[in-house]
């Protein structure tokens, strides 16, 4: 279950590494920590994964969303699941 902070990695390489899962992978439960508000985290997703976000978030979190379920646990800004194709956005 990847971990990821927020304070210690940037939301570039997060939202890389989302990028970059196949159909395929075992790494179904990821955790994001400390967003800060930040815009546009886990956006594009193209993979079956839960990901859960501890915390605000800004501007389009989870946009673009291909099949996987976002939670997240804080407040949210304008466009959450904007565009979304397929998935969950909570």
């Amino acid at each position: 279950m990847p971990i990821v902070d927020l304070a210690k990695t940037s939301l570039r390489n997060l939202n890389e590494a989302l990028h970059q899962l196949q159909p395929d992978t075992n790494e179904t439960l990821w955790t994001i920590l400390n967003p800060g508000g930040e815009h546009s985290i886990a956006v594009s997703v193209d993979a079956p994964i839960s990901i859960s976000v501890n915390g605000p978030v800004g501007y389009y979190c989870g946009g673009m969303n291909k099949q996987a379920t976002i939670t997240v646990e804080g407040s949210a800004g304008q466009g959450v699941g904007e565009n979304m194709m397929s998935g969950l956005s909570t």
